[in-house]
């Protein structure tokens, strides 16, 4: 299959964590790299610091990344000081530190989408992510994903006008049922368990569907991102951004 992959607009090329097959998911590197490809919108994951900042990074424990750990044991005082980038290359990225919602913000305004997954614990979450968007006048230019409904539904109840993604396993019946009564903006399957006929009921009730999971070897990347497009979908996170292109 000859790279990239040609989609026609508005299809989202939404880069995961940033262009996070070539650096340190959820960095500046990483987000800059993709924008510099022509990338418009960008998935994110987003914690709370002890101190109640919005720090960007996914995996709950930083054992991944090199340290002892978790984000929302920490402030952001300490956070700001981790390395998060030698664990992905020591010669290119060493360095490279942590950001939160607000740094991205201040960097890139209404340049991109950002695609703001909720992944920490904190009940908090919601709220302070919220208020950020709101400091930043950026609702326009945000959507909200979580896996849990009842989160989607907490951000719903203090700010109903910014758009929400439910990323779910499939598209199924109780999905339609309760993506319509919280009005979701996107329903976003698995990509591995994507249809034609699944996009098309999803699409009956919400404006958009996209995919997730794109990952594995080359051929299997190609051929899930190739699946996503031939069941009509509205984008997919993708790590490989400069893989596809309008």
């Amino acid at each position: 299959m000859q790279l990239p992959i040609i989609v026609k607009r508005p299809f989202r090329i939404i880069a995961h964590r940033g262009a996070s097959a070539y650096a340190p998911e959820n960095t500046w590197a990483a987000f800059k790299l993709a924008m510099d490809m022509g990338v418009k919108d960008i998935e994110l994951d987003v914690q709370l610091s002890i101190d109640g900042e919005v720090v960007i990074c996914h995996d709950l424990s930083l054992e991944r990344y090199g340290h002892p750990g978790y984000v929302e044991a920490m402030s952001w005082a300490e956070l700001s000081q981790l390395d998060m980038g030698s664990w992905f290359s020591p010669y290119l990225f060493h360095g490279e530190k942590i950001l939160r919602l607000q740094d991205l913000f201040k960097e890139c305004g209404s340049e991109i989408t950002y695609h703001v997954e909720l992944k920490g614990k904190s009940n908090k979450l919601p709220g302070q992510v919220c208020r950020v968007i709101e400091d930043f006048n950026l609702g326009g230019h945000v959507i909200i994903t979580s896996f849990s409904y009842e989160t989607l539904g907490r951000v719903s109840a203090i700010a109903p006008c910014l758009r929400l993604g439910w990323l779910v396993r499939k598209i199924d019946d109780d999905v339609l049922s309760k993506a319509r009564a919280l009005e979701v903006f996107q329903v976003c399957p698995r990509a591995d368990l994507l249809t034609k006929k699944a996009v098309r009921l999803g699409r009956s009730v919400v404006p958009e569907v996209r995919a997730w999971g794109v990952n594995g070897s080359r051929e299997e990347v190609l051929a899930l991102i190739q699946t996503t497009i031939d069941a009509g979908c509205d984008g997919t996170t993708v790590n490989w951004p400069d893989w596809i292109s309008h």
